[in-house]
């Protein structure tokens, strides 16, 4: 028996427009069992769209930030962490985690909503 801790996990995201290449990437995970698992699968809504985000301007520490900040419940209702808390952990000022996580913010939400604008002006 193998011992599947050893075995490394890999997980990949695939937009599929059309059902019958759905059907077809199937047939192939079909080929390869149990090598291969689909742990999950979205189907999105026709006249749905999904959005590319740019995430090469965000910094190696920015990144690092806003990791942290999701890990420990930054942005969960109700919070989880705090900046003090983040602080802490980055071992940097309060006012430096909010400077990395508003820089984070403002690149992530300038690429979706430069992403969307032509959708959001034909709508």
């Amino acid at each position: 028996m193998t011992d599947r801790s050893d075995i490394e996990r890999v997980s990949l995201s695939m937009l599929i427009r059309d059902v019958e290449s759905v059907r077809h990437v199937l047939a192939c995970i079909d080929d390869v069992r149990p090598a291969v698992r689909v742990e999950s699968m979205a189907v999105e809504a026709p006249g749905q769209s999904s959005v590319e985000v740019d995430v090469d301007e965000i910094t190696p520490k920015q990144w690092e930030a806003l990791a942290l900040a999701f890990e420990e419940g930054y942005y969960d209702r109700p919070r989880d962490a705090d900046l003090e808390s983040l602080a802490a952990e980055l071992e940097i000022s309060k006012s430096a985690v909010s400077q990395r996580l508003r820089a984070a913010e403002a690149t992530l939400i300038e690429s979706i909503v430069t992403e969307r604008q032509p959708v959001l002006a034909d709508g």
